[in-house]
């Protein structure tokens, strides 16, 4: 027996088609995996947007670069309300999130949760993007939406090369979570023995 696509005119037979909806879902589960990997997720409905946002969401450097000769703002957010720093973080764009930052888009904007750009990268791996907002003059202790900083995402997140990042930067070690626990205090919880160390070299106790 064989499946005939109408509009395509193509013939497949049921062993093909299951073999394609396989692939296909590999494909799909692959990049929902590296999203989640990174710690940052795309929004759950994405739905059509200015060619701007469009061209942040695709990486598109051209385009972007023909934005800033137009002086369209490097700030524009899509319709669900992130900036577009943000927008190239949920997908994926580090050059995107380079270029936006590089010429001059706002560091200090937060998410419509409230998030700011650290507080969102903190729990990653992204130590390299996080460092480049820190040189930008991004504050490592400015609260996110859940009213944390950085270091206690990052604590929590078992990342040690971004608490490291964030002490290198002056973070406060002293900063507390909402049941008041300190970045010390949680590795002490989840015996991560690593930011444990890093943490009382730099003086927390």
């Amino acid at each position: 027996m064989t499946v005939r696509l109408e509009r395509g005119g193509c013939d497949f037979t049921p062993k093909q088609i299951v073999v394609y909806a396989f692939f296909l879902t590999l494909f799909v589960f692959g990049a929902s995996k590296s999203a989640y990997a990174a710690g940052i997720q795309q929004p759950t409905v994405i739905i059509p947007d200015t060619p701007f946002i469009e061209a942040v969401r695709d990486g598109d450097i051209d385009a972007l670069k023909a934005a800033v000769v137009r002086g369209e703002s490097l700030d524009s957010r899509d319709k669900l309300g992130s900036p577009a720093l943000f927008v190239a973080l949920q997908f994926g764009q580090e050059d995107a999130f380079q270029f936006l930052l590089e010429n001059g888009a706002r560091i200090k904007a937060k998410d419509k949760a409230g998030d700011t750009l650290l507080t969102l990268l903190a729990g990653t791996k992204l130590v390299h993007l996080s460092a480049a907002l820190l040189e930008a003059g991004a504050d490592p202790d400015r609260l996110g939406a859940s009213r944390e900083p950085a270091i206690i995402i990052a604590a929590r997140a078992g990342q040690a090369e971004m608490v490291h990042l964030l002490l290198d930067w002056d973070a406060d070690y002293e900063a507390t979570d909402l049941t008041g626990r300190t970045a010390l205090g949680i590795a002490e919880q989840r015996r991560d023995r690593v930011i444990e160390n890093m943490l009382r070299e730099a003086g927390a106790y």
